[in-house]
């Protein structure tokens, strides 16, 4: 079966858990309960995902839930509660997505540095923008300071 990875969702889009509680007006620690799939989102708040994350659908977005892997042929059984099988396990999982290439926090951290990119582009450009009119105001400021002295007003 599978479900919605809110948390590559929301680190794409560079919020946190309680301000998409927010907008989707649940509480943050129903977020966490549908990010550790605890609970499930109700289909009636899946056009209000889509409209703030700006999506057509939630495809890419789709995961496989967790399951209990498989135990690999050349192991014996493990009991879930044996440290070793859970440490192996782990180094299983980690294989798995080495072999798929970047990991999901790679991607997110990607696309996050892409959004600040972006953001710091757009207000290198705004303060470009002051700048200029800063300089305009001191130029401006003079002129009028000489207007005044050639005229004998005093400032």
């Amino acid at each position: 079966m599978k479900r919605i990875d809110f948390v590559r969702l929301r680190k794409r889009a560079g919020i946190s858990q309680r301000e998409l509680a927010d907008l989707l007006q649940v509480r943050p620690s129903f977020i966490s309960a549908i990010e550790n799939g605890k609970s499930r989102m109700p289909d009636e708040k899946l056009d209000k995902i889509k409209e703030i994350f700006e999506l057509d659908d939630l495809d890419d977005y789709m995961v496989e839930e967790y399951s209990e892997p498989a135990v690999p042929p050349h192991t014996h059984p493990m009991d879930q509660k044996d440290t070793l099988a859970q440490l192996l396990n782990h180094f299983h999982d980690l294989a798995h997505q080495r072999e798929r290439g970047h990991s999901d926090q790679d991607v997110a951290k990607d696309a996050r540095i892409d959004f600040l990119t972006k953001r710091n582009d757009r207000l290198s450009e705004r303060i470009d923008d002051l700048r200029d009119k800063v300089d305009t105001l001191r130029e401006e400021n003079i002129h009028l300071k000489e207007l005044l002295l050639k005229n004998g007003i005093q400032y």
